[in-house]
């Protein structure tokens, strides 16, 4: 019951955010009914190579407890990308992908963390080419609550550090001691340490990890995995 309410909780806060997606202009994406070959020996073709980073914002939201396996991502380039003075990739760009592999929070602060890959991009024009690339870097946005690791992808993240940790430890331990203080020097001696040992155990064995929530508009990088042919758009 409590973990219902709690989803209930997040689609009605969350509910705003994924609806501003919507005012995004994608109309390009249905401007054609099937995929162009690109042609790589064509002259007009440019080739992004590998490794090339774009600066894009997600159109998609995330979050362990309402995305699933196989929810579409989506990211729109926000600055174009140029080969030797000629346009490839201009702004407006998407790539889109989905969500792979989606794992829930559990007890030891083991964090949730939501797998993905992104698999085509859509110019402008509607022309949609294969493609290979990860996010390499999440900008701060509020309600933003996850770090990527080494291969893009997004595990929960807890805003509190270690510093903070001891500290509530300790605190706790020096309040339960302050309370047995007037029965006995000897309880004192026990009573601290051991709410504290029941404070660390408490957040290492008991405590859930932190779920991943990806607010849209969350502005990133993406890395290409592979080269990248497509046309010549100028």
């Amino acid at each position: 019951m409590r973990r219902f309410i709690t989803v209930l909780g997040i689609l009605f806060l969350a509910a705003p955010l994924w609806a501003a997606s919507g005012g995004v202009t994608l109309a390009h994406r249905i401007r054609i009914t099937h995929r162009p070959v690109v042609n790589s020996q064509n002259s007009a073709a440019l080739t992004v190579p590998a490794a090339t980073l774009v600066k894009a914002r997600l159109i998609s939201g995330m979050h362990t407890l309402v995305s699933h396996v196989n929810d579409p991502v989506s990211a729109q380039m926000t600055e174009p990308v140029y080969i030797n003075g000629r346009l490839a990739l201009p702004a407006g760009t998407l790539f889109d992908g989905h969500i792979t592999s989606i794992r829930l929070p559990k007890r030891m602060r083991r964090n949730g963390k939501i797998c993905f890959h992104f698999d085509h991009v859509t110019l402008p024009n509607g022309q949609e080419v294969p493609v290979s690339a990860v996010i390499t870097h999440l900008g701060k946005n509020k309600g933003l609550r996850g770090k990527l690791d080494s291969e893009g992808y997004i595990e929960g993240h807890r805003r509190t550090s270690w510093k903070s940790f001891l500290a509530g430890a300790i605190g706790i331990g020096g309040l339960t001691a302050a309370k047995v203080a007037i029965a006995s020097s000897a309880v004192l001696t026990v009573a601290a340490p051991a709410s504290a040992a029941t404070f660390v155990g408490y957040e290492l064995f008991l405590r859930r990890g932190s779920n991943v929530n990806v607010p849209p508009m969350t502005h990133c990088r993406i890395r290409l995995i592979s080269s990248l042919t497509i046309p010549a758009l100028g």
